[in-house]
């Protein structure tokens, strides 16, 4: 005989909409699949397989790499100078290039661990916002391939040309396109983080990524020169990325290239005028003046990254000359050169616009990140117009990340390490000097050799 088992009425009014919810999730599963086609339910099929491979592909190289990462972010780097970049050059052969392979897989992946831990200490609601998840993605996946190349490192040229072209340009790439993204992500979780602890993170960040793409460009030019694709001097100083450059050239081509833009946008262009020898030869020296002449090569040419460069240049430009057309002045932007030899070689800048400068309280945030007056709507003369490489060419007005990133393109070679004095060498830096209603100075110094 049955029995009868009493359910409380609280029961049944918890169990009750579960029961329906659960026969009208039936009913519908079975009527959207009585819709379909055999071909789409298949083809739905597939995607969730494809997703779900992708989830566990992902998941199993996260795990792994999960010591990997606290291994090499533990790890020493030496000391990064431009001294290092020159004794590269010199020692370059092709034994030389090789042992280079594996310390460049090495450097790299332990300044990619490093990012990966900074993320890692970020709040976790940051880290989840799609923009920032989409950075640290893009790092995680360089720190697989680079743990692959490390396990396989190149033992002959043809290896070695294999890695420069596939694994370092591509590492190049990828991590090209990484400042937009992640200037939006932090932008959207201001509220949930320390404005202090974003500044600490990116400062880092900056200069780090800096560092990494730099190693990964000494490496292929080194392997150009070796394999006869560029100009390769045995014992020469400059057969990797530091190259003598011919400085009114360089400027004269940035200044186009912005004027391009402005073009595009605007219909007026920024005529420049450039002057050499601020100071004399010797000014940094201190030493007496010289009685032959100074040659032109002296004062025009001069040693540096030209890409490095070609970035500071452009987003200085296009703060000054935008200056310029708003505030219809017809006057041309002032370039000054200024370069010493003796005993360091020395490159000095001074960009002059009559743009009616820059108000206190903006020029006090200038170099901070995410800090454009565009956005913040404070004028137009004075608007900065910092960009991320990247976002394209006929972009003017950015995102807050084109000033500081160039002070740190500028810093990236300053001693860190006190000499036998205890003096901390300023090698490079870049300061600004305005004054309000009449116009702008930036001052560019950054050390050659």
């Amino acid at each position: 005989m049955l029995r009868s088992i009493p359910v409380p009425i609280q029961s049944l009014s918890r169990r009750i909409p579960f029961f329906r919810a659960k026969l009208i999730h039936k009913r519908l599963i079975s009527t959207s699949l009585y819709h379909k086609s055999e071909s789409s339910i298949e083809s739905d099929l597939t995607k969730g397989q494809d997703q779900q491979s992708r989830f566990l592909e992902e998941y199993k190289i996260r795990t792994l790499l999960e010591r990997p990462i606290y291994y090499y972010a533990d790890k020493e780097l030496p000391k990064f100078s431009i001294e290092r970049l020159y004794e590269q050059s010199e020692k370059l052969s092709p034994t030389f290039i090789l042992q280079n392979a594996q310390d460049t897989i090495e450097h790299l992946l332990a300044y990619n661990a490093r990012r990966l831990k900074e993320f890692r200490n970020l709040p976790y609601l940051v880290v989840l916002n799609p923009s920032i998840s989409e950075s640290y993605s893009i790092y995680l996946q360089t720190m697989s391939s680079l743990i692959t190349a490390s396990l396989n490192p190149p033992t002959t040229m043809e290896e070695n040309e294999t890695f420069a072209k596939d694994v370092l340009s591509e590492f190049i790439d990828v991590h090209a396109d990484t400042l937009p993204s992640l200037s939006k992500g932090f932008n959207e979780v201001i509220d949930l983080i320390n404005p202090k602890q974003i500044t600490h993170f990116l400062d880092n960040h900056l200069k780090e990524r800096i560092s990494m793409r730099l190693i990964a460009h000494q490496h292929i030019q080194l392997t150009k020169a070796l394999n006869g694709e560029t100009t390769y001097q045995k014992g020469g100083k400059y057969n990797g990325v530091i190259k003598i450059l011919n400085i009114p050239d360089v400027i004269r081509k940035n200044a186009e290239l912005i004027n391009d833009i402005f073009l595009l946008k605007y219909d007026q262009t920024v005529p420049i005028q450039i002057d050499t020898n601020l100071y004399p030869i010797n000014y940094w020296s201190r030493q007496d003046p010289e009685l032959a002449l100074p040659t032109e090569e002296e004062l025009q040419h001069f040693p540096y990254i030209e890409y490095h460069l070609d970035y500071i240049l452009s987003e200085l430009f296009k703060n000054s000359f935008r200056a310029h057309i708003e505030n219809e002045i017809e006057d041309p932007v002032q370039i000054t050169i200024s370069i010493s030899k003796k005993p360091t070689s020395y490159l000095e800048l001074r960009i002059r616009d009559k743009g009616k400068g820059i108000p206190s309280k903006t020029l006090n945030h200038i170099f901070d990140y995410s800090f454009t007056t565009w956005e913040n709507n404070e004028g137009d003369s004075y608007k900065t117009l910092n960009v991320p490489p990247g976002l394209g060419g006929n972009i003017v007005a950015g995102m807050g990340y084109g000033l500081p990133l160039s002070k740190n393109y500028v810093e990236i070679f300053n001693d860190t390490l006190p000499d036998e004095d205890g003096v901390i060498t300023t090698k490079g830096s870049l300061s600004i000097q305005s004054y309000y209603g009449w116009g702008t100075d930036v001052y560019l110094k950054t050390v050659g050799q």
